[in-house]
């Protein structure tokens, strides 16, 4: 039995300090007064001159800024992430929970300073996964915890889902929905949920 967490806007604040990163390095004079995240994708929401300079400054020049120094999402989020994982082992289950790590669309830089990012969380997970199709991601797991709209949206029968909600998926919902993934992992009765969904 495998649980999946997405990295991004799951345990790493990717949106957020993408966009701290751009308006610090890139494009100072961009008005964050009428801007929304309305989508999980960067050069969607924010102005670059073309591809070229999305990739460039996302994937070479700012990687380490943005894929590697960036914060988790919420202050205590490793330590109540270990406890979490460790707390899988009680339930009574005919195989052991593994949770892996998941994250879809990185590419040269990024993965190297996700990595880098990873070992600063200090958690016991034994398997990080990279797709170069997101799709697969649904072949690794049986749970997958993720804010990516694309990913809730193509769940295959027999999967579970739990949305970490952002202004990005609110027209999506999840098997389960919670603001935080420290919402989530913080309170028994959540784990107690969704067990029970995994044994039906």
């Amino acid at each position: 039995m495998k649980i999946a967490l997405d990295l991004n806007d799951v345990i790493r604040d990717y949106s957020d300090n993408f966009v701290k990163v751009y308006l610090m390095n890139y494009n100072h004079e961009f008005n964050l007064d009428d801007f929304e995240l309305w989508s999980n994708n960067m050069q969607e929401v924010l102005e670059f001159k073309n591809e070229k300079a999305y990739q460039n400054f996302t994937y070479e020049d700012y990687a380490f800024d943005i894929f590697g120094k960036c914060d988790v999402c919420t202050r205590n989020l490793s330590v109540e992430l270990n406890k979490w994982i460790n707390s899988l082992g009680d339930y009574d289950l005919d195989e052991p929970i593994e949770v892996i790590i998941v994250s879809p669309m990185e590419f040269g830089n990024s993965i190297n300073y996700s990595y880098f990012f990873i070992s600063k969380l200090g958690c016991q997970i034994r398997e990080v996964y990279f797709p170069m199709d997101s799709m697969t991601i649904w072949d690794k797991c049986d749970v997958l915890i993720t804010a990516n709209p694309k990913l809730i949206e193509s769940k295959p029968n027999g999967k579970i889902t739990v949305k970490i909600e952002k202004d990005y998926n609110k027209d999506y919902q999840g098997d389960l929905n919670f603001k935080t993934l420290s919402n989530f992992i913080t309170n028994e009765e959540n784990t107690n949920s969704l067990i029970e969904k995994i044994k039906k």
